[in-house]
């Protein structure tokens, strides 16, 4: 009998789409609601016949999309090339370019939006006696912030489906700290401290598999072929002469968004920043019987690949 234990690995591949070996090293990141969803096309044989039975189908591609949660949190030490945040791979995986400062005492990684040089990756997500792993994977990722919890980020990847077999579970070494709440933390769009109980950043990457007649999957890898980075926040609404959210709507004006940093201690701090945020859609909603201006936005570039920062100090 199979139990709920879970671990999930990963490690960045070498070349594109090359499947890699997973061992304890490459777990280390606490993850909740892990799922592999696999898909293999089945190609009906609807030939003509005299009778009504069915032919026995054939199978062909095979793909799998893997879903998870992780908390945004630091390693607790120093950064370096050795010591990042547990989700930094998984980051860069979702086209998030990797810059690590060693300078003593103001340590820190950052990660913002490439459009080059983006790595697939290999995952292996362990189910108690059973490891199922897909690889050439590229994905997407959801930052959301609420009141008082973690800040989470919701992972998606596309690759290839590599094995699902018989594997003894892995016992990696996991970050010992606890992550920071939303709670005291910076929030200002636009110059102005709005007042919000929650903020979602969706990169909205766009995947596509890559066909190729050569593989034994039917693709190459997942391809990254754009992005369209938005979200949404729900602030307490206030008069035109404090912030006018209809306006700057209408008139497409654009603002800079800081978010964090959101914890206190040293090497466990986030902080999210945007140049600039154009609010899409502003609508009437209520948060404990108090009017609120829940607003939709979508993040532009400054001078390119700039749209939204995400810095660990």
């Amino acid at each position: 009998m199979l139990t709920k234990r879970r671990v999930l690995a990963a490690k960045i591949e070498s070349a594109e789409g090359q499947g890699q070996t997973l061992a304890a090293a490459d777990g280390g990141i606490l993850v909740f609601d892990p799922k592999i969803d696999i898909d293999i096309k089945k190609f009906e044989r609807s030939a003509a016949k005299a009778s009504l039975s069915n032919l026995t189908p054939v199978f062909g591609t095979q793909a799998a999309r893997l879903t998870f949660r992780a908390e945004l949190k630091g390693p607790g030490a120093a950064y370096s090339s050795s010591n990042l945040p547990a989700i930094a791979k998984y980051l860069r995986a979702c086209g998030f370019a990797e810059t690590i400062v060693t300078t003593p005492g103001s340590e820190s990684a950052t990660y913002a939006p490439a459009s080059t040089g983006i790595p697939t990756i290999t995952l292996g997500l362990y189910e108690d006696g059973v490891l199922k792993k897909i690889h050439g994977a590229r994905g997407n990722v959801k930052i959301i912030g609420k009141v008082g919890e973690p800040l989470m980020a919701d992972f998606e990847f596309m690759g290839l489906l590599d094995s699902v077999a018989d594997g003894a579970m892995i016992t990696p070494t996991y970050e010992g700290t606890i992550p920071p709440v939303f709670l005291n933390s910076t929030f200002t769009i636009a110059s102005y401290a709005a007042v919000i109980a929650g903020i979602e950043l969706d990169m909205a990457n766009a995947l596509q598999m890559r066909e190729d007649v050569t593989k034994s999957s039917g693709f190459a890898s997942c391809a990254m072929t754009g992005r369209n980075p938005n979200g949404k926040f729900d602030p307490e609404m206030t008069p035109v002469a404090t912030h006018d959210w209809f306006g700057r709507w209408k008139a497409g004006t654009a603002g800079a968004l800081t978010v964090g940093p959101v914890g206190a201690t040293q090497y466990n701090k986030v902080a999210i920043t945007a140049p600039k945020v154009v609010y899409t859609k502003v609508s009437d909603s209520s948060r404990n019987d108090m009017a609120v201006a829940d607003t939709s936005f979508a993040l532009a570039m400054n001078t390119g690949d700039d749209e939204v920062q995400i810095q660990f100090t």
